[in-house]
């Protein structure tokens, strides 16, 4: 909402909704947060929406380059939620396990070597 009484009113409406977290709505017409997990949720249910469509349009053509875009929107706006996000708030379905490589190829040397030398 911006009042138009002067510029510098201006400047501090906006900082002060930018500093709110602002809002976003959902396709279901629910508004939440725009830093939570649903409002990820539904950005990336957009994202293979549009891929989908995207898919099945001719190449070099207008409504692919519309959906080229409508996509760089939507990835921006989930790497911003992923950067933004709190850590409390992401579910676990989000959380993927990692193991480092090295670790992983430090166990598997040791066995070979195990093997080799005949213990196991």
């Amino acid at each position: 909402m911006i009042i138009p009484i002067g510029s510098d009113m201006n400047i501090n409406v906006l900082i002060e909704q930018k500093k709110k977290g602002g809002q976003h709505k959902c396709l279901t017409g629910r508004v939440v947060k725009f830093y939570s997990d649903r409002a990820r949720g539904d950005i990336e249910k957009r994202i293979t929406d549009a891929t989908h469509s995207r898919n099945e349009e001719n190449l070099r053509s207008a409504a692919r380059s519309h959906y080229n875009g409508i996509l760089k929107v939507l990835r921006g706006k989930l790497r911003d939620i992923n950067r933004n996000l709190p850590k409390d708030d992401i579910l676990e379905s989000h959380v993927f396990p990692r193991t480092p490589r090295r670790a992983h190829r430090g166990v598997l040397h040791a066995q070979r070597l195990l093997k080799l030398s005949g213990v196991l």
